[in-house]
């Protein structure tokens, strides 16, 4: 251990400086988590097509796929094409009911184009009430 007057001096590679150890801050305490408002769940998309099949409800699909590539793109406007989905299973007469039923439930708005795929836009979180 060194006298008063002497002072340490060592490379720190976090903060890219050399310090006196007295000036050291104190060492990071254990990041916090915070707990999540809402329930998440992750779902490979593959999984979520099986079971949409089983429950003979594919136009949950969509949905899904919806948040899917919104994420993805981490944008709340996203394109679909029928190809995009047909690989699911959903049909494009399929994919058209699903998003006029989100639509009318004021989930997602669309904007349709002539010869093009709709440009669909994510409008709100689902409530907190369930």
């Amino acid at each position: 251990m060194k006298s008063g007057n002497e002072t340490s001096r060592r490379w720190n590679a976090r903060y890219g400086i050399y310090v006196i150890d007295a000036d050291l801050p104190e060492p990071p305490t254990k990041k916090v988590r915070r707990a999540r408002n809402e329930a998440f769940t992750m779902v490979p998309l593959q999984w979520a097509a099986e079971m949409t099949a089983a429950t003979h409800s594919k136009k949950a699909m969509v949905g899904l796929w919806l948040l899917y590539k919104a994420w993805q793109t981490k944008s709340d406007t996203v394109t679909i094409a029928n190809a995009s989905l047909a690989g699911f299973g959903i049909s494009r007469d399929l994919k058209l009911k699903a998003l006029n039923q989100l639509e009318k439930a004021g989930l997602i708005s669309i904007k349709r184009q002539p010869r093009r795929s709709p440009l669909v836009t994510l409008l709100r979180k689902p409530s907190k009430s369930a």
